[in-house]
């Protein structure tokens, strides 16, 4: 059988022994390839397409093991037929534009790509020019693998209007609508540049509060600042919603504040030393606060029932935004006793029943 697949190997064309050496070589390169050389920002789209150029390798492969079964083994030798050689020829354009297409996506990212820091892990994301520039090549690239299998299998029929490119065109042109504004509003999330990796955004229409995480053509990847999930959004929907930025590229700390209510009867002096030792202590609870950059209090607004308190500070980090305002909650409910605070809601009935003045305090999650 050895002896049989090197007299096999040995009558291949140079075009044949090239290309079953090229695609053993990248069945176990493939790896290396997809993990080192041209990485995906996703772990699992390198694993993808690691999966997919061995599956078109062992496609080929293929090929010329059933050619060698036909000729070597249950033949007599003859010549290698035309199918098979056009086979392996169109199992190469796939490779090599496969391939292409792959590297001059990474090419177009390192080129014309950004630097993000997403919670703390440098990446290089996409762009709007890093994007054109990856459409370009790859029409590019389906044009001249269009034009060669044609040569390959001698069909310049499929070149008329109504031949198989022109049906090609009319699919494309009938589920656009499946594709066309998921692109479409890609590249203008990307042209415009507010929304990149490393940027907290609000949706409230979508219950979103999440850091972006990755930018394609047609969907954008949050991940989510408390519980930590993957959230898909297309590109399409994403622009039909308000979204509210939470802060600049690459931008860290971030400026938040919480309301308090506090009773008419607690004069400001308790309220300010209410408020300094609520923040010491949240400093201690969630290190992303800053115990040397002391917040400011305002009187945000004098209402019917109690005066609403402002607690302006600065967190050295946007993704802790929720557990900062978790830390100053917990603080605030620990130390109301000390400062003589209640928590509870004023209930204007239950004071005119008991006649009774009580002093509240209530914390509003913004």
């Amino acid at each position: 059988m050895i002896e049989s697949l090197s007299q096999y190997y040995q009558s291949l064309s140079i075009f044949g022994k090239t290309a079953i050496t090229l695609n053993i070589v990248l069945l176990f390169l493939a790896p290396i390839i997809f993990n080192y050389l041209v990485p995906s920002d996703k772990t699992n789209i390198n694993g993808k397409r690691i999966r997919h150029l061995r599956l078109i390798n062992m496609v080929l492969l293929s090929v010329y093991f059933f050619d060698w079964l036909i000729n070597y083994q249950w033949g007599t030798r003859a010549s290698h037929s035309d199918i098979f050689i056009k086979i392996s020829q169109t199992g190469l354009v796939c490779v090599l534009g496969y391939l292409f297409t792959q590297f001059s996506h990474t090419w177009t990212i390192k080129a014309f790509g950004k630097e993000r820091t997403v919670e703390g892990e440098t990446i290089k994301s996409r762009t709007y020019q890093s994007e054109m520039g990856y459409i370009v090549i790859l029409l590019g690239s389906i044009i001249v693998s269009l034009l060669l299998l044609i040569n390959i299998w001698e069909v310049t029929a499929w070149l008329q209007a109504t031949g198989v490119i022109g049906g090609l065109l009319v699919i494309l042109f009938g589920t656009k609508e499946a594709w066309a504004h998921d692109a479409v509003s890609g590249l203008v999330l990307l042209y415009n540049g507010d929304i990149a990796p490393g940027v907290v955004c609000r949706i409230k229409s979508l219950d979103v509060f999440a850091v972006v995480r990755r930018m394609t053509l047609t969907e954008t990847t949050f991940y989510d600042v408390i519980q930590k999930h993957s959230i898909i959004v297309s590109n399409r929907l994403l622009r039909a919603h308000p979204i509210e930025v939470l802060n600049k590229v690459d931008s860290r700390a971030w400026n938040d504040y919480v309301n308090f209510k506090i009773g008419y009867d607690t004069p400001s002096e308790h309220v300010e030393a209410f408020i300094t030792e609520v923040w010491q202590r949240a400093c201690q609870l969630e290190k992303y606060l800053d115990p040397e950059k002391t917040p400011k209090l305002v009187l945000y607004n004098p209402g019917d029932h109690a005066i609403e308190w402002r607690m302006n500070y600065r967190i050295e980090s946007v993704y802790r935004i929720k557990p900062a305002r978790y830390a100053i909650n917990r603080a605030a409910f620990d130390l109301q006793s000390t400062h003589k605070l209640s928590l509870a809601t004023p209930i204007t009935w239950a004071n005119q029943t008991t006649n009774q003045p009580e002093q509240h305090t209530k914390i509003i999650d913004p």
